[in-house]
């Protein structure tokens, strides 16, 4: 549990500092950034959950029995 909360803040504390760091450079360009790490995240999530929902598959030792 420690090691998934840890993992997820410097993960978001990465993404933070990428877009701030563009945003030095100029300032469109950090919203750019934050942006596409936004749509990222949701893509990995939509991806995660499409994953979860779907029913297991059967083997063929399952039907037999």
């Amino acid at each position: 549990m420690l090691i998934n909360l840890l993992t997820f803040t410097v993960g978001l504390l990465g993404v933070g500092l990428v877009a701030f760091g563009a945003w030095l450079v100029l300032p469109a360009a950090g919203y750019i950034v934050a942006g596409s790490f936004c749509l990222f995240w949701s893509w990995l999530a939509s991806k995660a959950a499409a994953q979860a929902n779907q029913p297991p598959t059967v083997t063929q030792n399952e039907e037999d029995s």
